[in-house]
């Protein structure tokens, strides 16, 4: 086997490395490549592919890592079991907004070693800081602008992720008893925060291109509210994106109404996709109403818990108090991390190009089953034929190991289901995962009555 295995990486998608990962994962599942069996040697096996040694190396590193092979020093590398086990048999998480896993275990254990050899920058993150240090702010305030997103050092505010930027902008500009606009189907969190501070949360009705603005203005001129919270690029759950005509008609009711938006970013969008953010836009027309919040959850992992909000000068302040009355403080080691991940070029790496063949994969399924459906980012939005229910389906294929999202959660009762992309380790555990959505859709369908 050690000389003869020579794969086709055309077939699979992604940087090479990663190809080469799932051609072994692929060759294990159809046995090909058998349990105790020897790979072919790493300079063999560049050659045989036309490929550099390099790419091999770190291929047969990372499929070791997620524990389909075993080095053994001297000898070579050996093939240890099936990848992926039967659907049944393993929780697939299709439920929750996330990156697929690629090259974020190599990426951030470079990171820690190259940290862990520099005592002096250890001893600058091991302290108490009221105040992040001026470097970090740096690192963030360059990345921004080059994404086009203009600010200032100082109006970057830390936090530990989006969630707490939400509930520290909320908690700061509140009061029990204020009342919060959002859009009618949302992100739960946000509910979840107006609530724990006693705000009356009320929701406004969207339409394909954003909110409804006659609901909206009329909701203004009801509740005076002072905050505002959308997702204009990627809604959640949506996948809505709010057109340049309403960006700048909700600014303008911004000024007119005196409140300030709370401009949710976090969700993941394909560089294709993207558009800049109203923070900017307001900025442009000279509008500072403005509170972004975005975060590295959804471009890198969702353990890199590093969010940040850019504020308006007059409300920096207030925002600063309402972390530090959280956490005082948040992590420089965290900070540090996020920095050296921005500086190496290494937030999305080649991840995009996966997100775009599962996008083109689960659209695919969509349109052979007839369904609705709306795609951005790590996301889709597909409502469901009428003889099924969204909670059948949803119950149904938790019964066989794969997790998606009810609309229910969204506040949405028309239907649908949000299926994200990143919750499956390779294509092969993806293809099946889509495979079984799409037949179970199908059974169900066949009867209307069955809950599997």
């Amino acid at each position: 086997m050690g000389t003869i295995w020579t794969p086709d990486l055309t077939t699979f998608s992604g940087p090479k490395y990663q190809r080469l990962v799932s051609a072994i994962e692929q060759g294990i599942l159809q046995k090909v490549l058998t349990q105790g069996s020897k790979l072919p040697p790493q300079r063999r096996l560049a050659d045989a592919l036309g490929i550099t040694i390099g790419t091999v190396t770190r291929a047969y590193a990372l499929a070791e890592q997620r524990g389909y092979v075993e080095a053994r020093v001297g000898d070579g590398t050996y093939v240890n079991a099936s990848p992926v086990p039967e659907m049944g048999n393993v929780q697939l998480n299709m439920a929750t907004c996330q990156q697929p896993l690629t090259d974020q275990i190599s990426t951030l254990s470079d990171c820690l070693s190259q940290l862990a050899k520099d005592p002096t920058k250890l001893s600058q993150l091991l302290g108490y800081r009221a105040s992040p240090l001026d470097q970090h702010q740096q690192v963030f305030h360059q990345w921004l602008n080059q994404r086009g997103i203009q600010q200032t050092p100082e109006q970057l505010v830390f936090t530990h992720g989006g969630q707490q930027a939400i509930f520290a902008c909320l908690s700061a500009f509140l009061s029990t008893g204020d009342v919060l606009l959002h859009e009618q189907y949302s992100y739960p969190g946000v509910r979840i925060c107006a609530k724990q501070l006693g705000v009356t949360s009320v929701g406004v009705p969207l339409t394909h291109e954003g909110l409804d603005l006659p609901r909206f203005e009329a909701l203004l001129q009801i509740h005076n509210p002072k905050l505002v919270y959308l997702t204009l690029n990627n809604q959640n759950p949506t996948c809505i994106q709010y057109s340049e005509s309403q960006r700048q008609k909700i600014l303008e009711l911004s000024e007119q109404y005196q409140f300030y938006i709370i401009e949710d970013d976090v969700n993941y969008c394909l560089p294709e996709e993207w558009h800049s953010p109203l923070w900017q836009l307001a900025k442009q027309l000279a509008i500072p109403r403005v509170i972004y919040i975005s975060s590295l959850s959804k471009l890198f992992s969702g353990g890199l818990r590093q969010g940040f909000i850019l504020v308006p000068d007059p409300l920096i302040a207030q925002v600063r108090l309402a972390i530090h009355s959280q956490c005082w403080m948040v992590s420089p080691l965290n900070i540090e991390i996020a920095c050296q991940l921005i500086k190496k070029g290494h937030i999305t790496a080649e991840r995009d190009t996966l997100v775009r063949q599962r996008q083109r994969h689960c659209i695919a399924m969509g349109e052979r089953l007839g369904l609705t459906q709306t795609w951005r980012g790590l996301n889709g939005w597909i409502q469901l034929p009428e003889d099924i229910k969204a909670h059948h389906l949803v119950t149904a294929l938790a019964a066989k190991g794969i997790l998606v999202r009810n609309g229910d959660d969204f506040n949405c009762h028309d239907n649908f289901i949000r299926l994200s992309l990143g919750g499956a380790e390779n294509d092969t555990q993806f293809n099946l995962a889509v495979e079984c959505i799409e037949s179970t859709i199908r059974s169900l369908v066949q009867n209307a009555y069955s809950v599997v």
